[in-house]
This record gives structure tokens, sequence and C-alpha cells, in this order.
């Protein structure tokens, strides 16, 4: 029993230590990834079941939250503490974070 005990613990503190935080940006019009560019919306969306069945907010108009322009970056990210909420369900909630960034010259 004991040594069921230490294999889950060490099952649990691997997969805690094995996480990472998964990024990606997508640039939309001429903004350009060097160009300097400030946070101006972010929705979290909601996923459940290891991100297999989709809740709230999981398709959102990029227009609506860069109030309206033309050029604009999209993060989507998975946070530590969005991988900490997925951990501790057992991935039953998998929340994401998306921001919105205008081009600091806009």
């Amino acid at each position: 029993m004991r040594k069921n005990l230490q294999q889950l613990a060490c099952v649990i503190g691997a997969s805690l230590i094995f996480t990472s935080c998964y990024t990606t940006r997508t640039y939309v019009g001429s903004v350009k990834p060097t160009d300097p560019i400030s946070k101006v919306n972010h929705v979290t969306n909601n996923f459940f079941l290891w991100g297999l069945a989709p809740g709230g907010h999981t398709e959102v108009v990029d227009k609506d939250y860069v109030q309206n322009q033309d050029s604009y970056v999209v993060e989507k990210q998975q946070t530590f503490v969005n991988g900490l909420l997925s951990v501790i369900t057992w991935g039953i909630y998998c929340p994401m974070t998306t921001n919105y960034y205008l081009p600091a010259n806009h």
C-alpha cells in the first residue's frame, strides 16, 4: 500500500514538473513581431475533458476585442494558473487565455 502511494506521489509530482505554459501568437495585418505592442483585451476560453469539449467563449470574434482595427496580435496561452486548474481538476476543466494586442502606433 505504501509503495503504491509513493508511486502515485511520484507520478503527480512528475506531471506537475513537466507541465509548461503553452503560448502561440498570430500577427494579423501589417504588424510585425518586432513592432511594439500594447495589450488591449483578454478573454478566458473554457474547455472540458482535456480540451475535447468546448465550453463558453471558445469561438470568439477577434474584431470584437481589438476595436475593429486591421492590424493586431492574438496570443493564445495556457498560463501557469490555467495549467494548475487543469491538474487540480484532473483535466476535467482546461481553461486557456486569449490576449489581444494592438501596435503601439495605431
